[in-house]
């Protein structure tokens, strides 16, 4: 049996009322998208509270324990893990809004442009009636990272090595700094080495996982001069 023909279908169709059922469609997805984006930016508002928090407390009492901005890392983590999820969902709806710009409002703006109306309109209905990630778990914690959490699991990082070396009193030499690393019997060194190991992960993850990012994910960036501009008004 024959495929349908999207082109086809459409063509039988009023252009105003297809017009109509396409934008509406491109508000819902936009409006997703933006509820989707605002979890996002909750969860990266709770790590940057918690970060604030425990930082003030630890640092307001010179005895109080450097294993709390430690703590700060597992709620981070616990975080990331939230927000990558979150942001697999929101690559769904934004995806599809990449869709309908490139090809329906862009078309629509610049009749001139070919496009290829079937084989859009046949991904956008295959991904409405099938709809899935676009994006592996990995990616999007390799993304989140890159974007937010890298940059505070390095300052918090660099919060711990501030405490350790002033308080309870500053540090005379790197080996005590090292000494006071210790958490629960293990040995201050090894304590430093796991907390090397799980930033330089975190670094290596954010560089390079996120270069499998699904296209309509995000935007590439095309840089222009002010002279590029005024050629094409």
């Amino acid at each position: 049996m024959k495929e349908p023909d999207p082109e086809q279908f459409v063509d039988h169709q009023d252009s105003g009322d297809f017009t109509t059922v396409i934008t509406h469609m491109y508000r819902a997805e936009v409006q997703r998208s933006y509820n989707w984006r605002k979890r996002l930016d909750r969860t990266t508002e709770w790590s940057i509270v918690i970060l604030s928090a425990l930082t003030t407390w630890t640092f307001s009492v010179p005895g109080r324990r450097h294993e709390l901005l430690l703590s700060v890392l597992i709620f981070m983590g616990t975080l990331l893990w939230i927000e990558a999820r979150r942001y697999r969902y929101y690559n769904v709806w934004a995806s599809r809004i990449k869709t309908l710009e490139e090809n329906f409002l862009a078309k629509t703006l610049s009749p001139d442009k070919e496009v290829s109306t079937r084989e859009w309109m046949k991904t956008l209905a295959d991904d409405l009636k099938h709809p899935r990630f676009k994006i592996p778990f990995w990616v999007a914690v390799a993304h989140r990272l890159r974007r937010v959490y890298f940059w505070l699991f390095s300052l918090t990082t660099m919060l711990w090595i501030g405490k350790l070396a002033i308080h309870p009193k500053p540090a005379q030499s790197f080996r005590m700094m090292i000494d006071r690393a210790a958490i629960l019997g293990s040995p201050g060194y090894v304590v430093v080495i796991l907390i090397g190991i799980l930033l330089l992960g975190a670094g290596i993850l954010a560089m390079f996982g996120s270069t499998h990012e699904a296209k309509g994910a995000k935007i590439v960036e095309r840089r222009k001069t002010s002279k590029d501009w005024e050629k094409m008004t």
